[in-house]
């Protein structure tokens, strides 16, 4: 019986992250002349959930990179481990 790390398997779990993009660049709401309170509140709050996804983006991304980073690492210690149970140091 072989078992070991598969970093395939892991880059294809988390390969959608990789494909997310949020350009909040020149995304922002604007009411022109309406100064009704809960518009301008409304504005607010859009302007800050854009921003707030755009950075859990960024951390779901980086999370994602760690995973495969992590499996390619444990990957290389199942071969030395299977080579050291096998006799082939």
């Amino acid at each position: 019986m072989k078992i070991s790390s598969n970093t395939g398997a892991a880059h294809a779990a988390v390969s959608g992250f990789a494909a997310i993009e949020v350009d909040s660049t020149g995304q922002r709401v604007s009411l022109g002349t309406s100064n009704v309170p809960g518009m301008t509140n409304g504005v607010k709050v859009a302007d800050n959930v854009l921003s707030v996804v755009s950075e859990m983006v960024s951390g779901v991304k980086g999370q994602a990179d760690g995973v495969t980073a992590l499996a390619t690492e444990i990957e290389e210690r199942d071969k030395r481990d299977a080579a050291s149970v096998g006799g082939k140091r």
